[in-house]
Order: structure tokens, then C-alpha cells, then sequence
């Protein structure tokens, strides 16, 4: 008899984005029901709530959204009252983010529940392999966001261009 495997394909990057889509996917409802928010909405928030006064652009830069859905996103969340915006003194045409008490208050509800939701995530790996994956993806999260790798890409183009 035979299983069916986990992941179509043995890429890396397949099966990170697996994992990530899976464990959003599962949990977004949880979310929306709990704090009237979708995970990526969360995430805009959270931003928004660690960086006060935070722009659009920035925001669309960190989280790699594309601009419309950065700014549906932003709509969103200044419509639930979630988050406030003001225009900049020095450029009219920037407007400032910033989280209300109430976005404040949803980010922490959001906080707890993310971390019960890990909990459940992470059950099946031992304390010492967790912290081994932490450690793996810090590792690879550093690397793949640093100037070395950029390098290392443009000459791997080059090279297989010879």
C-alpha cells in the first residue's frame, strides 16, 4: 500500500510556502471570528502598532503586498477603527499611520490566540527540534534577505548565462 506523499514536489520553497499557506489557510477563520480580522489584516496592524507613524509605502514594502491590496488592506482597518491616519507636516501628500485603543486591543487578543494557534502548529515537533527550526530560519531568513545572496543570484545568472 502506498501513502500519499505530504509535498508534490521536493523544492525548498515549495515546501515552505506549503506549510505557510496550509497553517494560514486553517487558521484565518479562527481569526476573523475571534478579532473581525484576516491574518494579513493582523499583520498590517501589527506593523502599524510597532512602527507608529508608519506610511503606506512602507507598509506595502515589508509586507510585499502588492499596492491595491495594501490599500484595501489599510481602508479596511481605518474603517473598522482599527487604525488612524494623519497627514505628514512635512508632505501633504503622505499620510501617517497609527493604531487606535482599539487596534491596540485587537492586536492583543490577536497575540494570544496566535500564540495558542502555534502551540498547535509546533505539536509535533519536540521542544529541541523547535528550537532547531527557530534557529534554522533565522539562519535562512537572514540569508536570503541579505546583500550576499543578491550577489550570489546575479552571479549564478551570469554563470549559467556563459
Amino acid at each position: 500500500m502506498q501513502t500519499e506523499k505530504t509535498f508534490k514536489n521536493e523544492r525548498l520553497t515549495y515546501r515552505l510556502n506549503i506549510v505557510a499557506q496550509e497553517a494560514i489557510q486553517a487558521n484565518d477563520d479562527i481569526f476573523f471570528g475571534e478579532t473581525g480580522c484576516r491574518i494579513r489584516d493582523l499583520r498590517v496592524l501589527r506593523l502599524i502598532d510597532d512602527q507608529p507613524g508608519t506610511t503606506f509605502a512602507e507598509i506595502a514594502q515589508t509586507t510585499g503586498f502588492d499596492r491595491s491590496l495594501t490599500s484595501r488592506i489599510i481602508q479596511n482597518l481605518i474603517g473598522s477603527g482599527l487604525i488612524e491616519r494623519q497627514n505628514s507636516s512635512e508632505d501633504a501628500r503622505v499620510f501617517l499611520l497609527s493604531t487606535t485603543p482599539k487596534g491596540k486591543e485587537i492586536r492583543k487578543v490577536a497575540r494570544r490566540l496566535s500564540d495558542r494557534l502555534e502551540v498547535i502548529l509546533t505539536d509535533p515537533l519536540s521542544a529541541q527540534e523547535l528550537r532547531t527550526l527557530n534557529e534554522i530560519l533565522e539562519r535562512l531568513g537572514a540569508w536570503v534577505t541579505s546583500e550576499d545572496y543578491r550577489n550570489a543570484l546575479t552571479y549564478e545568472i551570469k554563470e549559467d548565462a556563459m
